[in-house]
Parts: C-alpha cells; sequence; structure tokens
C-alpha cells in the first residue's frame, strides 16, 4: 500500500473531538513513572520532572484514543509503561536547552506517547513469547510501526505528519538496516524516540529478556549503534550526560573508551526459531 493510500484512511475522522490529558489517567500514569528507580538520576532534579509534565498537560488527542491506553494498561501493562517512559525521556530531550530550538516539545510528547500504538493489534502471547519467534509471528511483530500508523491517520485525519510519522519510523536506522522501509532519512522527531525507545525496552526485564541491560552496558549499546551510524549521537550523548549525577554538557562529556558491562547473554529478543 502506497503511503497516499495511507494518508486517505483517515479522512473519514478529522473531526474526532479532541480531549487535554489534563485530569487523565495517562497523566497520573506518566507521573507515577518518575519513580521507577532505574531512571532516578536520569530525572533529576524534580524541577526536569515538573517541566516535562507541564509539557505533557498541553498534549491533546482524540478520545477514542484513550481506549486504547486503558486497553493496553490492562491486557498489556509492559508496553504500556515502555511508552509511558519513552514518552518522558523523549520530551526530556526535546525540552534540552541544547536542542530545544530544533524541536516543539508538545509534538514530542504527543507523538512519542504515540510511537509504539500498533502494538495494541498485535496477540498478547506473541508480545510475552519466551522464546524465539516463528517466521510469521516475526513479520507480524514487525508490522506494528505500519499498523500504528494506519491507526494515528483514522484517529487523528490528515495534517498530523509530525504525529504520525514516529509511528511508522521509529524502527527505522539512519544506515538503513532498520523497519518497515529500510529507509536512511528519518523525521527528527523520529530520530530522538529511536534512541529513547531502544534505551528504554533493553533496561526492562522482558518474557524473552530475563537479564536486563544495566544502565551502563544499555547506554555503551547505544553510543556503539552511534558510532556505527545507525543512532543520532548527539540524542544518544544526551542521555549519557543525563545519567551522570554531575549533569556534564556536551562539551564537557567524556566517554569510557572501553565496554563497562557486558551485555545480557539470555536473550531470545529478534530472533527466529530454527526449524
Amino acid at each position: 500500500m502506497t503511503r497516499r493510500k495511507l494518508e486517505l484512511l483517515g479522512k473519514k475522522t478529522p473531526e474526532a473531538r479532541l480531549s487535554c490529558l489534563d485530569g487523565e489517567e495517562v497523566l497520573s500514569d506518566l507521573e507515577h513513572a518518575f519513580e521507577d528507580a532505574r531512571y532516578q538520576t536520569i530525572f533529576s532534579p524534580p524541577e526536569a520532572r515538573e517541566e516535562i509534565l507541564q509539557t505533557m498537560r498541553l498534549v491533546h488527542l482524540p478520545k477514542n484514543l484513550f481506549r486504547e491506553f486503558e486497553r493496553m494498561k490492562r491486557e498489556m501493562p509492559y508496553t504500556y509503561r515502555h511508552i509511558v517512559r519513552t514518552a518522558i525521556l523523549s520530551t526530556k530531550i526535546a525540552l534540552d536547552a541544547q536542542v530545544r530550538k530544533n524541536f516543539d516539545p508538545v509534538v514530542m510528547a504527543g507523538s512519542s506517547l504515540m510511537h509504539d500504538l500498533g502494538k495494541s493489534r498485535i496477540p498478547v502471547r506473541i508480545l510475552n513469547k519466551i522464546s524465539p519467534l516463528t517466521v510469521n509471528e516475526y513479520a507480524l511483530m514487525r508490522s506494528h510501526p505500519l499498523t500504528g500508523y494506519v491507526l494515528l491517520r483514522y484517529y487523528f485525519g490528515p495534517g498530523h505528519q509530525m504525529i504520525e510519522d514516529p509511528s511508522f519510523e521509529h524502527h527505522e536506522r539512519l544506515d538503513g538496516t532498520g523497519y518497515p522501509r529500510h529507509v536512511h532519512r528519518m523525521n527528527k522527531y523520529s530520530q530522538v524516540i529511536a534512541v529513547a525507545d531502544i534505551f528504554d525496552a533493553i533496561l526492562s526485564r522482558r518474557p524473552y529478556r530475563q537479564e536486563p541491560f544495566t544502565l551502563r552496558a544499555a547506554l555503551d549499546h547505544l553510543l556503539g549503534e552511534a558510532q556505527s551510524g545507525r543512532l543520532n549521537p548527539l540524542y544518544v550523548r544526551l542521555l549519557v550526560s543525563y545519567a551522570r549525577k554531575s549533569k556534564p554538557a556536551l562539551g564537557d562529556l567524556r566517554l569510557a573508551r572501553e565496554k563497562r558491562d557486558p551485555e545480557p547473554v539470555r536473550n531470545a529478543y529478534g530472533k527466529i526459531e530454527s526449524r
């Protein structure tokens, strides 16, 4: 299906009523996410957290999207919590004084909150599978960026490309090795969300990854991806800065020459079962 045909999918719902995040359960979950021990240093000081929440309160969504979030929270809680943490981290990067002139933080907040909506249509048994996926399951899992894009076209209608594109592109990579289109160019919001998405995913314990990455191993992994040309190095370096208590400016940031923690061994993510 061409992109033009996908764009036509949203024409029947441009009149969807919008509802502000303020007062909704999603906002409460955003606040609770700051309590995650893995992110205590990254989301400090407290004033930084309040600025993120103030930005999130300015996001407006079609009302029916809240029903999507409610179902995901109930049926796939890990995916829901991952979305929330990725949105907070992406918004923090957009608010950073060193990159803020390039972004609208509210657009970043909204687009990052939508980035994994397509997983709402992936069977839970596949999302929670411990062993490697079958070929068909793997293909279905990799369809979620396109599925999310189609859902957002339906809910938002035309004219919201900056919100919709990150759903389609957050698994693309700057060297063309990503999916679903293997493109080398990505929406600037997508580039930030791609970094935040990977970071939170590999820090988390999942059925297919019983042993999560340590914070150091996660940052080393992202630095390796940036050095290989797959991720934007600016946003990876910002994460490294946030993870240090001294919060060094990028010009003062010094990186270790060698990896400090090994990556976990027991990991079935991205693997296909052999026959």
